[in-house]
């Protein structure tokens, strides 16, 4: 060193530590979070609640067994033993040519099976198979559960009318 004062001196008395400095453009650990309008926007707390949903079925159902869409779709089937695709995408939101992929896999599992009507031959029955029953009702018993514990938190009358809400935003 040259001349002068020993490094950390300043007029003999030792400097302060002196943190560096965080740049402007830098958060600082632990900051809160503002969301902005995203808690007011109804796409954002949509998004939110389905991701919730979704972390739940998987936790209660797994990954590996049909994912909701699919399980909605084998419901349907059940319930209505050789509807028709298009019958299922009308119901479901779901357009032809995706009906069709979601088909072919549920058939390729074992899940269901396709019967051509005697009556209309461009028209195709979807049928469960006795694996897809079996399936169907398996899965059944664990979405119960789930939807047990999701819908704990509202009264019945709030969860009639939630869901009320929810039917407005895709029905015609």
């Amino acid at each position: 060193m040259g001349r002068g004062k020993p490094d950390g001196m300043v007029d003999g008395r030792a400097a302060a530590k002196v943190s560096p400095e965080v740049p402007d453009d830098e958060r600082l650990e632990g900051a809160s979070v503002d969301l902005s309008v995203l808690p007011k926007l109804l796409g954002y707390n949509l998004r939110r609640a389905h991701q919730m949903s979704w972390r739940h079925y998987v936790s209660v159902i797994g990954e590996s067994l049909p994912r909701p869409g699919l399980f909605s779709l084998l419901v349907l089937v059940k319930a209505n033993p050789g509807i028709a695709q298009i019958e299922l995408g009308t119901h479901l939101g779901v357009d032809k040519a995706s009906i069709v992929a979601l088909l072919d896999r549920l058939e390729r599992a074992g899940l269901i099976t396709r019967k051509r009507s005697i009556r209309d031959r461009r028209r195709q029955g979807i049928f469960l198979t006795p694996t897809g029953l079996t399936e169907v009702d398996s899965l059944l018993v664990g979405v119960r559960a789930l939807e047990k514990q999701m819908s704990s938190r509202y009264t019945k009358p709030e969860l009639e009318q939630f869901i009320g809400f929810l039917q407005r935003l895709y029905q015609p």
